[in-house]
């Protein structure tokens, strides 16, 4: 099973490796159209046709989200905890210790681990915690939330729309669950790719502490795994709902939180270090919890 496990998650490590590399050497992953292209196409395309092609039921979409929903609320009550015990700022540090790395990471992971139908419940989860980003993300590093944000968020639409064509049973026509499907297979590389690109770019200041950020490094995957297995103790998920659930809720520290510690004059530097740590501390977790436990 080890093998069955390094053979899923090498294909993505070396992915995000190429990302870091061409983010070094080149430019061709520097355009920020590249990343809009995925949050705005790719991204809502993945999710519509994993979501109808799976024929999900719109009892099991609410459940999903409902469960999340409820992990991310656990997560941030912990997390405020946590940090006021430590005297440091909620503003900056309580967003990445919620909202883990779901997207471009997340989503190939559960694809790796759990195939088509663990992905589609990925991009449902990976959905609400985009909207977390934008609201809990936004509001608590820039002080001021604007809810219109959420109406030209790609992935947000397109669980509306999938949620409605799943509750009137609308079936889309072939050739545009063709070209959906199309769309969706440019999403998982490039996602990777841009993640190791954002990763290279990172800056860290070595005067910061390494102990502290290694502390928050690991604190975010534990919790997140911990308040998810809880969850699907007592909701009532089927075993691989609840397997992707915890998987995603394991994930480390995202890049969006550099960047929006970057905006607004935060503690980047330290939030550079959580992503770096925290991600080879999250891939160790999953494959703890996949060895013994979710496989």
């Amino acid at each position: 099973m080890l093998t069955v496990l390094a053979g899923a998650l090498t294909p993505i490590l070396l992915i995000i490796c190429l990302g870091f590399l061409l983010g070094k050497k080149t430019d061709y992953l520097s355009s920020p159209s590249l990343g809009a292209l995925v949050s705005s196409v790719g991204l809502p395309a993945l999710l519509l046709y994993s979501v109808l092609s799976m024929q999900m039921q719109v009892f099991s979409m609410l459940k999903i989200i409902v469960a999340t929903l409820i992990v991310l609320v656990m997560v941030a009550i912990m997390s405020y905890v946590f940090l006021t015990s430590l005297t440091l700022s909620t503003r900056f540090y309580l967003p990445p210790l919620v909202n883990p790395n779901t997207g471009n990471l997340g989503i190939p992971i559960a694809y790796a681990l759990f195939g088509n139908e663990g992905m589609a419940i990925a991009v449902v989860i990976s959905s609400v915690v985009q909207i977390s980003h934008f609201t809990l993300g936004v509001g608590f590093m820039s002080g001021t939330y604007r809810p219109m944000q959420l109406l030209s968020n790609g992935p947000v639409i397109a669980l509306l729309v999938g949620a409605l064509c799943l509750g009137f049973e609308i079936h889309l026509p072939a050739p545009i669950m063709k070209t959906l499907d199309m769309l969706s297979h440019i999403t998982l590389p490039i996602m990777l790719m841009l993640l190791g690109n954002s990763i290279s770019g990172l800056t860290i200041n070595t005067r910061h502490s390494v102990s502290r950020a290694a502390m928050l490094s690991l604190f975010r995957p534990l919790v997140g795994a911990t308040c998810a297995s809880i969850v699907v103790y007592f909701f009532p998920l089927s075993t691989l709902e609840g397997a992707v659930l915890i998987v995603l809720s394991a994930m480390p520290v995202a890049v969006i939180s550099y960047m929006l510690a970057m905006k607004f004059k935060g503690p980047m530097d330290e939030i550079a270090l959580m992503i770096l740590l925290s991600l080879p501390l999250s891939l160790c977790i999953v494959g703890s919890l996949w060895w013994l436990w979710l496989r």
